[in-house]
């Protein structure tokens, strides 16, 4: 799957090290420039990897939010 340049995915910065949305700037073949939005930093990653940590991220997420509503039904 080729990701949009434009389009946004959560990734760990090598610069800053914070989980933030990396903004895609450019990719030949799957491998993509982005630019970190907390620091500006720019790094190359490979598709996979960013893909892969999107997901354990947004599964991460699910888990918080499904903690959260199971503390609110108790």
């Amino acid at each position: 799957m080729e990701l949009e340049r434009g389009s946004t995915r959560i990734y760990n910065c090598p610069i800053c090290s914070v989980d933030t949305p990396h903004t895609i700037a450019g990719h030949r073949g799957f491998t993509y420039a982005v630019i970190c939005s907390n620091c500006n930093g720019g790094s190359i990653v490979s598709g996979e990897a960013l893909l892969s940590y999107q997901a354990q991220w947004e599964e991460e997420l699910r888990e918080i939010l499904q903690s959260l509503g199971q503390a609110d039904d108790e």
